[in-house]
């Protein structure tokens, strides 16, 4: 009988995207986060579940360096409001909560975990309009770690 044998190792991607989503428990307003559950359509979303939030995998590139690898993972992070008739929304809106994610993300940009060397900011893109009454922003950023690529000896 073959039984199977859960690691316990835990890959350096999964803590970062753990501390990221920890680092946005402080900002009350947003009521969902999530990295592994990505809601593709704006009908995805119930009324009680914005603001949101979205951390998405992008890409990750790999520089090999002897017995550890230099990473660099791209994350976008969607931020999702909705209007409704009891709470409008506006541009300020979006780039207010916004400027709120940054600043906390940004606050400790190695996230508290050896290895991480910081979080790199890329850049943003603002969608007002397309899907009325959502309000959508992208934060694109790196994390730039170091992740060892042979098991621990001794």
């Amino acid at each position: 009988m073959k039984t199977s044998v859960k690691l316990v190792v835990q890959a350096k991607k999964s803590k970062i995207a753990d501390a990221i989503l920890a680092k946005l428990d402080g900002i009350s307003r947003i009521k969902y986060k999530s990295f592994d559950r990505i809601r593709l359509s704006r009908d995805d979303f119930s009324e009680v579940q914005t603001p949101a939030i979205q951390l998405i995998d992008v890409n990750e590139t790999v520089e090999h360096e002897q017995s550890r690898a230099k990473k660099t993972w791209t994350i976008a992070l969607e931020l999702v409001l909705k209007e409704t008739q009891y709470e409008p929304v506006n541009q300020q809106d979006l780039w207010n909560l916004a400027y709120e994610v940054e600043r906390a993300l940004w606050a400790d940009p190695n996230l508290s975990i050896p290895g991480v060397i910081h979080l790199r900011y890329i850049g943003s893109q603002t969608d007002l309009h397309l899907l009325e009454p959502y309000y959508f922003t992208r934060l694109d950023f790196e994390v730039l770690y170091y992740e060892p690529l042979v098991r621990q000896c001794c």
